[in-house]
């Protein structure tokens, strides 16, 4: 088990150390950089053909692991994700729930929304303009989708060990997308990315906060979350898609509709820098 951590200040170092004697564990220090980062420093310093991702504000069922490892018995499985609900910390008491954490509605049909064509089987995909698109979610078993969620998520190594995914995020200061660039990642090395509900689904409880990287306040939250929204055209073509320019200016503009000026900032500020 490998644990990333930021040098914490809270002595969480020496919590990881404590139950290195009873788990096989191993602590990785990030001395700096964003997600993506820690991601790919997980990634590099894992040894098992799977590699599952849980954050440090969440809880896994007991089945975790096993669930995943039957998932991957498919050879296709390059990742998988299952379901996140969310918990509540009650004075000091952790309170889980049966509701989900991510919103799941479908996004509306606009041409820049079509998928990329290696993603037309997809329930949830990369679309031609680099934005997210998404069908409605069966309640109910194996899907395709590059929908996946950090907090809880499982790779196969060969399809993700050689994912510049840092490098690609190396401006960013939300990493907002990566999992979606790991999925890509993936595909160009032949795997399919799955999501996963109903019985079969690894479940995680993910404890919700007013603030965190994705959801938060004011202009540069918004200008940041922004510029990874509007940079994954970018990215894409760095890794060979078959993105549509016009498809995502027409994105780009369409999304000024909402929050205008942090957006606006955003998109120019990532059209000359380029990622």
């Amino acid at each position: 088990m490998v644990v990333v951590l930021k040098p914490s200040g809270d002595g969480s170092e020496e919590v990881v150390s404590k139950f290195s004697h009873e788990l096989p564990l191993r602590l990785v220090i990030q001395e700096e950089g964003n997600v993506t980062d820690a991601v790919s420093m997980a990634i590099a310093n894992s040894r098992g053909d799977v590699i599952a991702f849980l954050d440090d504000d969440a809880v896994a069922e007991e089945k975790w692991v096993e669930k995943y490892m039957a998932l991957f018995a498919d050879p296709r499985v390059g990742g998988a994700s299952g379901v996140t609900l969310k918990a509540y910390m009650r004075e000091g008491f952790l309170e889980k729930t049966l509701d989900e954490f991510y919103d799941d509605t479908p996004t509306r049909y606009m041409f820049y929304r079509r998928p990329l064509p290696e993603y037309s089987d997809y329930v949830g995909w990369i679309s031609i303009s680099g934005f997210m698109g998404m069908k409605a979610l069966p309640s109910e078993g194996i899907f395709k989708s590059v929908l996946l969620g950090g907090v809880n998520m499982a790779w196969r190594r060969e399809a993700v060990a050689d994912c510049p995914l840092a490098a690609l995020y190396r401006r960013s200061r939300k990493g907002l997308w990566f999992e979606q660039l790991l999925a890509y990642c993936a595909k160009r090395r032949g795997f399919d990315t799955y999501g996963v509900r109903g019985s079969q689904a690894p479940i995680v409880w993910h404890i919700a906060h007013e603030q965190s990287l994705t959801r938060g306040r004011g202009f540069w939250h918004e200008f940041w979350v922004h510029y990874d929204r509007v940079a994954n055209y970018w990215r894409l073509k760095k890794l060979g898609a078959r993105a549509s320019l016009a498809a995502y200016l027409a994105a780009c503009l369409a999304m000024l509709r909402k929050k205008p000026l942090p957006r606006l900032a955003a998109t120019l500020y990532t059209w000359v820098a380029r990622i």
